[in-house]
């Protein structure tokens, strides 16, 4: 421990874990068919120390540059990768396992590191083992970054393009003051407690979750692959206190949570994140948990900013997304100068205390002299601070019969009785743009009316058109966390060959929303 500061390095605080409670499980992997493994905060501590070893000695031979890509899944192996490169103090990128070679390739080179990766075998992994814990791929860096090494790098999601790759340095040490951070204290995080990890250990909220996890003492479950069922048995049998979800997995989890709701008992907080939730949706989630036990956070994987909304807040401001924490909020133009007037505009955040330099390491991002960034999302925030988002500025595409917003339309859709998932995305034909619609319908075999469809959309989104343009699908292609895969998307239109056109049975879009229309 350093002397005066209260703060200890990773390593020293998983030895200190491990001395106090050495045959307390610290993480348990649950598969499918009620199997289980474990492993307790002693041999945590010493799986980790010899990793952490290994590392150090790769990252040696490459002068201090080396740089670990892990194929990260909701695993015990993964767990202990990132521990164990933020002990050694390499770099570390937990990214999606199916990314493909040549797109990780390119991410790497606009990073400043090297493109050409090569493959290391972990100790004891059997030669049968292609599984994501058996080998890490290492690079170098090429143009050293300014400054210290980040202890770990995140993709974004990728949906523009290539991923960028965003730095990290925190998690250098255990700070108690720090740990759990502000975001988790707030969405009832209790030191101690039982933390269900669900979505993929790359996604920046569960990396988050799980080094947080391990250093605040928490018994960690990992959930691999459970079916509904199995998930919220396993938070019913082993007494889960806090979870975080993304939209698509309470989309999935809720018709099995109404029938059995008593399975959720145990649960103190349940944080969704990632993407916009529909409101039925979420309205179902707070009828079986109460406005105390939900929360919501907005932000993005780049960490310019937060907000975050108690499940009581959204009954009484349905639709928004929250006030910032530690985040002032403008709402402005293109050129990030705030708008007078009222209205929707480009959404703008700033962490207390970042400035302009702050953000030299996502230069992909709109910012401003005085330290605000845009993800790129438009909205408008109320009288009270909070926080209401309309579409992602990207989404606002231009077609033969007006401006669509597709990011807006896919979510009303979505809260269509008769819709259980839509997908709204722009199709290019001879260079005319249009817009398609995958729809997938509650009933499999019922064919959706969509001048219906197309008579609610305009009421619950002040006036909007239709696409032009429907196919009835029984999935759509999504990520883990379940963003839309826009490649595959357009792989499905363009395989079913035909367009058939239909007449508007509504005006088109227009430029300007009536504020307020929430979805």
């Amino acid at each position: 421990m350093r002397r005066g500061t209260g703060v200890q390095s990773i390593s020293e605080r998983l030895s200190e874990l491990a001395a106090e409670t050495p045959d307390r499980p610290a993480i348990t992997e649950l598969a499918a068919g009620g199997t289980y493994r474990e492993i307790t905060y002693r041999r945590l501590f010493e799986d980790v120390s010899a990793l952490a070893g290994l590392f150090d000695s790769w990252n040696r031979d490459m002068d201090g540059d080396a740089v670990i890509c892990h194929p990260a899944s909701v695993s015990i192996e993964s767990a202990k990768t990132i521990l164990a490169a933020l002990c050694a103090g390499v770099t570390v990128l937990p990214h999606a396992p199916l990314i493909d070679a040549e797109v990780l390739s390119s991410a790497l080179s606009r990073a400043g590191l090297s493109g050409h990766l090569r493959s290391v075998r972990m100790p004891g992994a059997p030669e049968t083992d292609q599984g994501p814990g058996a080998t890490v791929r290492m690079t170098r860096w090429e143009h050293p970054a300014e400054g210290r090494r980040p202890h770990y790098l995140l993709a974004t999601s990728g949906s523009t393009g290539i991923p960028k790759l965003v730095p990290f340095r925190n998690f250098g040490g255990y700070d108690p003051r720090a740990v759990p951070d502000v975001v988790f204290r707030t969405c009832k995080w209790q030191s101690g407690q039982k933390q269900l990890i669900v979505l993929p250990i790359y996604h920046i909220g569960t990396v988050a979750a799980l080094i947080q996890g391990v250093l605040d003492r928490n018994q960690l479950f990992l959930a691999n692959q459970l079916d509904p069922e199995e998930m919220l048995d396993a938070i019913a049998d082993r007494r889960i206190e806090w979870l975080m979800l993304t939209p698509n997995y309470l989309r999935h989890l809720l018709p099995a949570a109404a029938r059995r709701p008593e399975r959720l008992n145990s649960l103190n907080g349940l944080l969704h994140t990632a993407l916009p939730c529909p409101a039925p949706l979420k309205q179902a989630w707070l009828d079986l948990l109460g406005g105390e036990r939900v929360f919501e956070m907005y932000g993005g994987t780049e960490g310019v900013g937060v907000t975050v909304i108690s499940g009581s807040e959204w009954l009484a401001k349905p639709g928004s997304v929250g006030r910032g924490l530690l985040t002032d909020i403008r709402i402005g133009d293109a050129q990030g100068l705030e708008r007078g007037e009222d209205g929707i505009g480009q959404i703008y955040l700033r962490r207390f205390g970042a400035s302009a330099r702050t953000h030299a390491a996502t230069p992909w991002l709109r910012s401003t002299s005085d330290g605000f960034v845009s993800l790129g999302d438009m909205g408008w925030v109320d009288e009270d601070g909070y926080l209401y988002v309309f579409d992602r500025a990207a989404n606002q595409t231009a077609t033969a019969s007006g401006v669509a917003w597709l990011g807006r339309l896919s979510l009303v859709l979505r809260t269509h009785p008769d819709i259980l998932d839509a997908e709204c995305i722009a199709l290019t034909d001879d260079g005319q743009v249009d817009v398609g619609m995958l729809l997938v319908t509650r009933d499999p075999q019922a064919v959706p009316d969509l001048a219906e469809l197309e008579r609610f959309c305009a009421t619950q989104a002040g006036g909007h058109g239709f696409p032009r343009i429907h196919l009835q699908v029984a999935e759509i292609p999504r990520s883990e966390i379940g963003k839309p895969d826009a490649t595959a998307i357009r792989a499905i239109f363009s395989s079913a060959g035909s367009r058939e056109a239909r007449t508007p049975v509504t005006s088109p879009f227009e430029e300007e929303v009536p504020r307020g229309s929430t979805a």
